[in-house]
This record gives structure tokens, C-alpha cells and sequence, in this order.
């Protein structure tokens, strides 16, 4: 009789939820470039600072290539001159190869 409780036990696949996630994304290529442009953008904001995202209008991220458009031309072209350096950068922010090239418009 003190093992009727036994039979309601309900058995769970034990996995991290980091695994659960890394899963679903993985399988999924809308998930997958969503989260990666979210993280671009993150790395955006931590590496570049308050001022640069001041003049930040928007991204789009495709295919290994971030077009970011800005509202200064002397930023862009300050920024244009360094283009590897900004994707080492966010690269390095990521903590993954996501950006192999770069354009400011």
C-alpha cells in the first residue's frame, strides 16, 4: 500500500535549459538570425557607446553581413576606415564569428 505514490511519479528529461534553447534556435533559422541580430545588437550598444548609438538608426543583419544606417556622415566615414576593427569587435562582444563583413549607409 505505501507504493500506490510510486505510479504518480511523472519522470522528466533532465537537460539545462541553455540545451533546450541552443536546440530550438539551432533547428529553427528564424529563431537563429532573430537572436543573432539581438545579440548584435546588444554588442552594438556595449562596445559602442551611448554617443555612437545616439546617431544609430537601425540594423539589419543578413547572411554574415550588418548594414547599420547612421544619421552622421563624419561617423560613417570615421567608422568606414576601421571596418575590421568594428567586426573583431562585435565579433569578440558576441563570442562568436557572427559578422564577416560590415556597411554604414
Amino acid at each position: 500500500m505505501e507504493d500506490n505514490w510510486k505510479k504518480y511519479i511523472v519522470k522528466h528529461n533532465d537537460r539545462n535549459i541553455r540545451e533546450v534553447l541552443g536546440d530550438v534556435i539551432g533547428n529553427n533559422r528564424k529563431l537563429q538570425k532573430g537572436y543573432s541580430t539581438l545579440r548584435i545588437k546588444e554588442a552594438w550598444k556595449k562596445e559602442m557607446g551611448e554617443i555612437i548609438c545616439s546617431y544609430t538608426q537601425k540594423f539589419y543583419f543578413k547572411n554574415g553581413a550588418l548594414t547599420v544606417y547612421l544619421t552622421s556622415a563624419p561617423l560613417r566615414s570615421e567608422l568606414s576606415m576601421s571596418k575590421d576593427k568594428v567586426i573583431t569587435l562585435l565579433n569578440t562582444s558576441c563570442k562568436e564569428e557572427l559578422i564577416t563583413s560590415i556597411i554604414f549607409k
